[in-house]
């Protein structure tokens, strides 16, 4: 049955004239159809026959963004307009394109009809933009009125005669929909009349459809729970020959590491539900266990009665080895295999609430090797990291199975003690401590003697939360070191002489920087392609004037949680930019320059005028400097960052993320921030040619590199199995102590000229 007509039309002009003049074709006014009607009843009677005229409901709007809202309206309201007409020039707002692209983005059921006398594109581009539709016309201004009413009408009428075919054409398919139904109720009737008939042809159908087309282990199991037949797959899965598995019970792949309860267990699911998933350990031929994911099914007929039971399986030992190793890497260190911070921190906070509900002590230890950072500088990182891994079995061998030693980085161990008894017994326990590590450790033929400093905090006494028990054994590690190192220390709340001790750190820190004691060392990175020089890093040096060389890594944190970084920051950007002019001048040509930079300085929205006008007094170019910043930097706030690191690209200096991968980064961040290079921390470098996860690691970098677009830097190379590793994977620049070690500007001046390119030879 034909619903009643939609007669409902939208106006979208931004002329009141003109929709007055509509209203008057197509809605023609009340007092004139009252005249009509009283002569219609004088001359035919008091059942005058209806008008053949339409009317139709009309709705008006002044702008694009009204006519859509009227359309979304009438939609909600279930009482979809028929047909629009739509003004190509409607200023302020939208034009008539786009506003007849948004009314069939919300309606595409809607009918058009363009009303201009001019646009402001022409037919072809509106054509293009919208297409040739079925539901688009064009009435040209002025208009007629005859035409607006037959426009009217046939539009309308073609609008209701589609929503009728539709609602026939639906009517249609549910018909075919249950006809189809029926006839496939037929034909399962027919198919269990020839059940017995066809069953040899039935199996030959399942193992064409399910052995053939599986690398999944199947297995077809009969009512008896005795297998009937296999695939190649359960063969090779198995180490079982087909023939062997005839006649033989399930149970022969049953491993003894789950129990009769466990079997039990699945085949009550099987007969109660119908079917089983989940992981078990099966049995090999040769006794070999291997786990695997089993989807057991039962197979039923009309009657319920079981025919078959089939069993698919594939093996997830590899899988689930990986996922370990995943899991294992996420919680523990990957040099020492020790749990990291993060389980540390989960341990600990367990065995506090444990103490606090036996009431019994618990003791924490922050251990740190004594001059450790000459040992690494003199002896290379792989000696360094041996020696980790040396101190780490050593502490472990020499606590309880229930206490936890966890690496934090470096050479920071910690070491979580429940249930030790008095708070004297944690003294007994570092001083065994500092006894294994005291032993001499062979290092490349030397032996080398490790001393420890450990600071010792008790819960309760001395904290009862994670941070203030990790704190205070933090300080008390470093009264350990101030009390003449390889000793230990109980935390005390007097230990105040620790603070006055870093108050001078910092105030003898502030007078480096003025009175000249800073000092830049540079490392050369190297083209894994030519061999050559194709940039160094800038790395700050400090020479005391009692304590010698310190490293940044003891005086950076102090001068970034000080301030001091803004001073220091600023000379060593001035001093590369010296440094660069003054190679330049030596005939050295063009050396492009990193330097690293600080939060603190990235916050710093004058950064890139700086280093412009460095470049400017200097006489360089800003394009020979980059800047190196790490990913903790980068994801503090991103937002703010980048508007600072696209200026700086502005002026031609380079962005690069230092120690990728030892952060956290977003992808969708490095794919949005001006970024040109990533530097791959030399934690995955120093093993990517003997450890599958460091190899793995590297490429991923590699790849995301590629894809991203950015050059990729490897740190911290020292072999020349690195090197190749690195090289056959597409990395090309490369930097570490296989090459050159930091060195002062004098001293690498005279290995750039034994190893730089040609357009450095060449000036």
């Amino acid at each position: 049955m034909t619903a009643m007509q939609n007669r409902r039309i939208l106006l979208v002009d931004d002329m009141v004239a003109i929709h007055d003049a509509f209203r008057k074709v197509l809605v023609p006014q009340q007092t004139e159809s009252i005249e009509l009607d009283a002569v219609e009843a004088m001359l035919f009677g008091d059942d005058p026959a209806a008008a053949a005229v339409p009317t139709f409901e009309l709705d008006s709007a002044y702008q694009g963004q009204e006519g859509l809202e009227k359309v979304q309206a009438a939609l909600l309201a279930g009482r979809p307009y028929a047909l629009a007409f739509v003004d190509m020039r409607m200023p302020p707002g939208w034009d008539g394109v786009q506003t007849i692209e948004e009314l069939w983005r919300a309606d595409p059921r809607l009918q058009i009809v363009i009303c201009t006398a001019f646009s402001d594109l022409s037919w072809d581009e509106v054509l293009s933009r919208l297409e040739v539709r079925d539901r688009l016309l064009i009435l040209k201004k002025p208009f007629d009125p005859v035409e607006i009413s037959q426009l009217a009408s046939a539009l309308t009428v073609k609008w209701q005669t589609t929503q009728d075919a539709g609602l026939k054409l639906a009517q249609l398919e549910e018909a075919v929909e249950n006809r189809t139904a029926e006839l496939a109720t037929a034909n399962d009737d027919l198919r269990r009349e020839i059940t017995e008939r066809t069953r040899n042809e039935k199996e030959l159908r399942l193992a064409a459809s399910v052995f053939h087309n599986t690398l999944d282990g199947v297995m077809i199991i009969d009512p008896d729970r005795r297998m009937v037949s296999v695939n190649q797959a359960f063969a090779a899965l198995t180490g079982y020959s087909l023939e062997e598995c005839l006649g033989q019970p399930e149970a022969v792949l049953r491993s003894d590491r789950q129990s009769i309860e466990f079997y039990q267990e699945i085949w009550a699911a099987v007969e109660q539900a119908g079917r089983w998933q989940g992981e078990l350990w099966n049995k090999r031929r040769d006794g070999e266990d291997f786990l695997a994911w089993m989807n057991l099914v039962k197979v039923s007929d009309s009657d319920g009665r079981v025919e078959r039971y089939v069993g698919v399986f594939h093996d997830i030992t590899e899988m689930r080895s990986k996922e370990e190793r995943i899991r294992h890497l996420a919680f523990h260190d990957t040099l020492t295999g020790l749990p990291n911070r993060t389980l540390l921190q989960d341990r600990l906070e367990h065995a506090i609430t444990a103490a606090q509900r036996t009431g019994e002590p618990l003791g924490l230890m922050f251990i740190d090797l004594d001059r450790f950072k000459s040992i690494n500088d003199s002896l290379g990182h792989e000696a360094g990291d041996a020696l980790l891994k040396e101190v780490a079995q050593r502490l472990a061998n020499s606590l309880r199975k229930s206490d936890t030693v966890a690496r934090l980085g470096g050479d920071e161990f910690v070491v979580l003690l429940p249930r030790v008894g008095m708070p004297h017994n944690y003294g007994l326990v570092a001083q065994k401590l500092i006894e294994a590590l005291s032993k001499p450790i062979i290092l490349d033929g030397n032996a080398m003697q490790v001393s420890a400093s450990i600071g010792i905090a008790c819960f309760p006494d001395d904290g009862i939360d994670t941070m203030a028990l990790m704190k205070n054994a933090d300080a008390a590690m470093y009264a350990a070191k101030v009390g003449g190192r390889g000793t230990y220390r109980f935390f005390q709340p007097a230990m105040t002489s620790l603070a006055v001790e870093r108050l001078n750190f910092e105030m003898q820190l502030r007078g480096a920087v003025a009175n000249g004691e800073l000092e830049l060392f540079y490392q050369p990175k190297i083209s894994l392609d030519s061999g050559v020089a194709c940039g160094v890093e800038a790395l700050v040096r400090w020479h005391h004037p009692t304590l010698g060389m310190i490293p940044p890594v003891e005086f950076i944190p102090v001068a970034e949680a000080t301030g001091i970084i803004d001073a220091l920051g600023d000379w060593v950007l001035e001093e590369a930019c010296r440094q660069l002019r003054a190679w330049r001048l030596a005939g050295l040509g063009t050396i492009k320059i990193a330097v690293n930079v600080s939060a603190r300085q990235l916050q710093q929205s004058d950064l890139p005028e700086y280093i412009a006008s460095l470049a400017q007094k200097y006489e360089i170019s800003a394009c020979d400097l980059e800047v190196e910043l790490t990913e903790s930097v980068l994801m503090a706030n991103p937002e703010e960052i980048s508007g600072v690191l696209s200026r700086l690209r502005g002026i031609g200096v380079l962005v690069a993320i230092d120690d990728f991968g030892t952060g956290y980064s977003s992808l969708a961040y490095l794919r949005r921030l001006p970024i040109d290079v990533l530097k791959i921390d030399r934690s995955f470098v120093m093993n990517a040619d003997r450890d599958e996860s460091d190899g793995q690691v590297v490429k991923l970098i590699l790849g995301l590199g590629s894809a991203l677009q950015l050059a990729i830097v490897a740190e911290g190379v020292e072999t020349e199995a690195q090197a190749a590793f690195l090289k056959s994977c597409g990395c090309t620049t490369a930097q570490g102590y296989l090459y050159a070690r930091p060195q002062p500007a004098a001293q690498l001046e005279t290995w750039l000229r034994k190893h730089a390119g040609p357009a450095a030879a060449s000036s």
